[in-house]
């Protein structure tokens, strides 16, 4: 089982602790599972601060050389983290990532008859290509 955790750059503390840090609180220690997460900021960054204590199973996609958000490596287990990386822009990443999932973890907060939001965009992707929803 592989989970891609995506979302807004803009969540608040509250929404990320109710939608994303509660319902990962079972997956987060199985040795089974293993988690896709990319360097922006918001969700991504709240993420890699909560996985890194916890499991070696991530795989950290970022655009460039390097990642433009990395936890401290130092007594956590970001030092075994996967980095895959050297995409040219956030929707190659993405693709990449959704590819690469069985599962998927994102609430959109942002969207409106106006706009769509890249985490939207992303939502309706996976749910197209039958990736199972985290809830």
């Amino acid at each position: 089982m592989n989970i891609f955790i995506f979302g807004n750059g803009n969540i608040r503390f509250s929404d990320f602790l109710e939608f994303y840090e509660k319902p990962l609180r079972k997956y987060s220690t199985q040795a089974h599972v293993s988690f896709s997460v990319c360097d922006f900021r918001g969700v991504d960054i709240l993420i890699m601060e909560l996985l890194k204590s916890v499991t070696q199973n991530v795989t950290l996609y970022h655009i460039g050389e390097r990642p433009r958000y990395l936890p401290d490596q130092y007594k956590t287990t970001v030092g075994q983290w996967q980095l895959c990386g050297g995409f040219a822009d956030d929707r190659q990443r993405d693709l990449t990532a959704i590819e690469n999932c069985t599962h998927f973890l994102a609430r959109d907060f942002n969207s409106s008859s106006q706009r769509k939001s890249g985490t939207l965009s992303n939502i309706e992707l996976c749910e197209k290509l039958d990736k199972v929803r985290i809830t």
